[in-house]
């Protein structure tokens, strides 16, 4: 026999198949009707392109130990010699990752939600420019980006490719007028404030959320995590997106125990069989 028919006076149990669907459905028919969708990305996603996370089995610094906590301070008291040392030594394997990494089926389908009116605004604590080349166009990255440089003075962001420090005095400098800051990689490092203005749009874009996504993300790493959080506490469903449980499981309305590659294609396709469903007149 290939199965036992469930005796109808016991409830059914779903199966994890089951459960995959009727999440999806579920996360579909509420996007379908919200108004301002705000997610944050994290480390998870981008594990399916290839590139390590930080915590967790496997992860980076669970293997060789957390970098040092004065990263910032050391770039600070001598910024020529951190250049100079940056220029010089060859690319980690973290790095090199990033470099080779692809964006997977999760970026591209978060940048469809967006090109469909549905995702308002995507906050990712990634800095590998995943996002930004699967074609999202309204993203804070609040941790920085691996391939844009930034002034500590202005704020002023660039691409890397647009601004060769090679070619340049060192510590760089900002070009804008009236400015002439030390420039630095955009990523934010250990020990450096969050820039303001990412800080604001975050908590600005938090506050028109009707729905809340958390996409491969442990929900530990504040001020990133708090964001979500706020959304929850406010009465706003959210929905998580990850294999795993996580720190924000428990404020979950809708969970989807599944990787951002395989659950959020799939979203997209609820999404838009909602919206093509006709709507009972009230």
């Amino acid at each position: 026999m290939r199965g036992v028919m469930n005796d109808p006076r016991e409830p059914h149990e779903p199966t994890s198949d089951e459960a995959f669907e009727e999440a999806i459905e579920e996360a579909g028919a509420l996007l379908a009707v919200s108004r301002h969708v705000v997610a944050l990305s994290g480390a998870g996603i981008s594990k399916e392109s290839g590139i390590p996370t930080y915590r967790g089995e496997g992860g980076l610094w669970t293997l060789n130990g957390e970098p040092p906590m004065n990263q910032f301070q050391t770039f600070a008291d001598d910024p020529a010699r951190w250049w100079q040392r940056r220029l010089e030594d060859a690319p980690g394997d973290f790095a090199r990752a990033i470099d080779a990494a692809e964006p997977n089926p999760g970026h591209h389908a978060l940048a469809e939600l967006e090109s469909l009116g549905i995702l308002a605004h995507l906050i990712t604590q990634n800095v590998d420019d995943l996002h930004r080349r699967a074609g999202q166009r309204s993203l804070t990255e609040i941790h920085g980006n691996r391939h844009w440089m930034r002034c500590l003075m202005c704020g002023m962001r660039w691409p890397r490719a647009e601004y060769p420090v090679y070619a340049h005095e060192l510590p760089p400098r900002c070009d804008v007028e009236g400015c002439h800051g030390v420039v630095k990689s955009d990523t934010v490092m250990f020990g450096e404030p969050i820039p303001p203005a990412a800080l604001q749009r975050c908590a600005e874009e938090t506050w028109q959320a009707d729905v809340f996504m958390v996409v491969g993300t442990t929900g530990v790493v504040y001020p990133a995590a708090g964001y979500p959080i706020d959304a929850a506490r406010r009465g706003v469903p959210l929905i998580e997106v990850n294999p795993e449980q996580t720190g924000l499981t428990d404020l979950a309305s809708i969970v989807v125990r599944a990787p951002a590659g395989e659950a959020l294609p799939a979203i997209v396709e609820a999404v838009k069989r909602h919206r093509a469903a006709p709507r009972e007149h009230a």
